[in-house]
């Protein structure tokens, strides 16, 4: 990518990691990145229920949310987090 100022263009700038932000591919990519963790979460996950059904996540565009009722199941949930980022080297931003 490159940034264009007024009246010239700067050098090429190389991007090594992840998507342009904007992309279009980036929620395609994001989804096929977690549905594996997404699967784990709601066969192994501790959510909270709503409408007789079990909630562990929500994932929208290239953001994810875990949820669940209590500590100890939130806890359980950021250890499969864990897992899933050990086992992929994906990384979070937990402070968002």
């Amino acid at each position: 990518t490159h940034i264009d100022l007024k009246n010239e263009q700067l050098d090429p700038i190389g991007i090594w990691v992840g998507v342009k932000q904007g992309d279009p591919m980036s929620p395609i990519l994001f989804n096929l990145s977690v549905y594996s963790l997404l699967c784990k979460l709601e066969e192994e996950g501790c959510g909270f229920q709503h409408c007789l059904k079990y909630i562990t996540t929500m994932a929208f565009s290239d953001y994810l949310v875990l949820l669940s009722r209590s500590w100890q199941g939130m806890q359980k949930n950021v250890d499969i987090l864990e897992v899933f980022c050990d086992l992929t080297a994906l990384k979070t931003q937990g402070e968002k």
